[in-house]
């Protein structure tokens, strides 16, 4: 979407190339080459962003924030400077700025800051007009008590309504479980004997200075987190009627936060680690530490060569994983698909992997199958991960049996092995990113742990349901059942 932007730098061919540069993508932009000029500017209109130099000739880049936060309080702030390192990135981040940009920057870098503050302002400009909903329609529901209380008490977040005097008027169960207090005590108590201990208690600042703007903050309730903000409402005269506090469950947020965080650790090390090696590998052929004939150098090479492929499925499984959480529910095919080919297909695709470690693969499916309302791309990645890992985590003579049959609940496909099988205590892991049972049978055996992941998804995306059953030593056997 197109914005008003400020952008403040004394520099005048990278003031002049950021103008161009937003100006092509469709933004109205000013500039200013001092922080005078700047706040000139804003005292004139409103702006959606201020891109500001951290060192002008009259002021500093955060000195200058604070008057144009003053002047403009909605405008989103990126500090552009030179002289970025971690000490100025946390100054600025306390300060409030938005965004931090170190020079030089690419176009692209530009482009994508912008692109990032204008979505942070679009959901910003979003809460505050529900929160200021929100308030309104407590305001409206307060002359209509029992709606209100019927209302209120259903939400699953906790509310808590204080009159001007600092008296409870309105409590729900949720914030009456927060507090440790039966709800029926809660009311007519002075709010700050109720919150001046507990998780809550940080909520009492905002009723002792009077101010006007919500506060916000985090809590912990095990085992719960919660999001709790304190703010005001008033009447059409703008006379404070009290306040109101609302504690909102962030638990989940919180662990996918968690599990995002894991995840790129995660896959910064599985990135980093064939990265390295090949590097290693190249730095030994550049050095020619075993002569100069190529011949010392072929094992290396077949070496880098393994860790090319295995970033190459690294990268593959991932856009597969990226695929399926975004295409959402799973389009049914036009026509039920019938899946005996595919079975047989999969099993040929492993036959010869199978059969350099004397594995053999068994398909067993019985005649007239129901058919499965799943795309035959996902049965057949499905399966080829499933045979895949039978192959690999198996033993010499081992067997591998892909069976198919009409079951009670609709169409059932297992895929057995009789290899080294999964511990009991890594069963609930599995289908986890990047998870891999680390034991000494599993050494050298390749993978990445994405592979039951993405038919994990698959499986739930098509309304099936996988059960996974293991003995250590024994072998394993993986099972799906797809809706009739």
């Amino acid at each position: 979407m197109a914005a008003r932007i400020l952008v403040v730098d004394d520099e005048s061919g990278i003031r002049s190339g950021v103008c161009e540069i937003l100006a092509l993508e469709g933004h109205t932009v000013d500039s200013a080459d001092c922080g005078q000029v700047a706040q000139e500017l804003v005292s004139q209109r409103p702006y959606d962003i201020a891109l500001i130099d951290y060192r002008l000739p009259d002021v500093d880049g955060l000195t200058l924030l604070q008057s144009l936060r003053q002047k403009s309080p909605g405008v989103m702030t990126c500090m552009i400077t030179a002289y970025a390192n971690i000490e100025t990135a946390i100054l600025a981040t306390r300060q409030g700025i938005d965004f931090f940009l170190p020079k030089p920057f690419s176009p692209d870098d530009m482009i994508a800051a912008v692109n990032t503050l204008l979505g942070h302002k679009k959901l910003r400009d979003e809460a505050e007009r529900l929160r200021a909903a929100h308030a309104a329609n407590l305001r409206q529901l307060a002359s209509e008590k029992s709606q209100t209380h019927s209302l209120v008490a259903s939400l699953r977040d906790g509310v808590l309504v204080v009159n001007r005097e600092g008296e409870i008027v309105l409590a729900n169960r949720s914030m009456a479980e927060i507090l440790g207090i039966e709800a029926r005590r809660l009311l007519g108590s002075q709010v700050s004997s109720v919150l001046s201990e507990g998780v809550l208690s940080p909520a009492l600042a905002a009723f002792d200075r009077g101010n006007p703007v919500p506060a916000v903050f985090e809590a912990d309730a095990p085992p719960k987190r919660l999001f709790v903000t304190v703010s005001g409402f008033y009447d059409d005269a703008g006379g404070l009627l009290g306040r109101i506090v609302t504690a909102v469950d962030i638990t989940a947020v919180k662990r996918l936060a968690l599990e995002k965080a894991r995840f790129t650790r995660t896959l910064v090390h599985e990135l980093r680690a064939p990265l390295g090696a090949v590097k290693s590998i190249i730095e030994v052929m550049r050095d020619k530490s075993l002569g100069d004939t190529l011949e010392p150098y072929m094992q290396f090479l077949a070496r880098a060569d393994e860790r090319i492929d295995g970033l190459s499925e690294l990268i593959s499984d991932l856009l597969s994983l990226s695929r399926i959480e975004h295409d959402g529910a799973v389009q049914t095919p036009a026509a039920p698909l019938n899946i005996s080919p595919i079975l047989t297909e999969v099993a040929e695709l492993w036959r010869d992997r199978a059969a350099t470690v004397r594995v053999n693969i068994n398909v067993d499916a019985v005649q007239d199958l129901p058919p499965c309302a799943i795309s035959a791309d996902d049965l057949r990645t499905i399966l080829t991960n499933l045979v895949g890992n039978a192959v690999k985590y198996n033993r010499p003579g081992g067997d591998v049996t892909v069976r198919a049959l009409r079951s009670a609940d609709g169409l059932e496909i297992a895929v057995r092995d009789t290899g080294i099988g999964i511990k009991p205590e890594n069963l609930a892991r599995l289908g986890e990113e990047f998870f891999r049972e680390k034991r000494g049978e599993t050494k050298g055996i390749e993978g990445n742990g994405l592979g039951l992941a993405i038919v994990k998804r698959l499986v739930d995306r098509a309304g099936g349901r996988l059960s996974i059953s293991s003995t250590p030593e024994s072998g394993s056997e993986f099972r799906i059942i797809f809706p009739g």
